[in-house]
């Protein structure tokens, strides 16, 4: 009588079969799972550059006409202070900077006219910042900073930001009504 079965070399040759699968199987899940973290750290990544440039945006829109005893700092109306309720006006002074360690700073105080005695907060907004640069300018030409008087709001805002990981990105902001259209010929 004979029996029937699997000889060893067929179930070997199946083992080698599903050692294969089972190998690019695994193969497929890890580059899976490696692109679904690249993936998630460039959201985190866009997300805060994007949270940055919504705030400097916001900052630079509110811009008022005022200037502040150091010169450095950029005055914004619209701090919210519901019924003068905190001990602070509603203008708020700000500058944006890059310190030593690549962050980019937002830096305010709590009052327009802050002393030597007020310590600023800072808030770090993005890593891997190499440079940022804002430039006023009035119809496409830069804006030349007058030292006395009040501040000239201009028509809009240059922001160039050199990063690591985005490289150079360049914004320009319309403040106050700006337009850089052409103007019409007269009849």
């Amino acid at each position: 009588m004979r029996q029937r079965g699997f000889t060893l070399v067929e179930v070997l040759v199946a083992i080698v079969v599903f050692a294969i699968i089972g190998l690019a199987s695994a193969a497929v899940v890890n580059t899976m799972m490696r692109t679904n973290e690249q993936s998630s750290e460039a959201r985190t990544a866009l997300l805060q550059l994007q949270q940055a440039m919504l705030l400097i945006e916001q900052d630079l829109r509110q811009t008022v006409s005022r200037r502040t005893p150091s010169g450095e700092h950029y005055v914004r109306a619209g701090w919210f202070n519901p019924g003068q309720l905190l001990p602070r006006s509603e203008l708020q002074p700000f500058r944006y900077f890059v310190n030593d360690d690549q962050q980019l700073i937002r830096e305010h105080y709590s009052y327009p006219d802050m002393s030597k005695s007020s310590d600023p907060v800072q808030r770090v907004l993005l890593e891997g910042i190499t440079d940022i640069t804002i430039t006023p300018i009035v119809k496409g030409q830069e804006q030349e900073e007058e030292s006395e008087g009040p501040m000239a709001i201009p028509d809009g805002v240059e922001v160039t930001v050199e990063s690591d990981y985005w490289g150079t990105i360049v914004r320009v902001f319309l403040l106050n009504g700006g337009d850089f259209s052409d103007p019409a010929p007269s009849p």
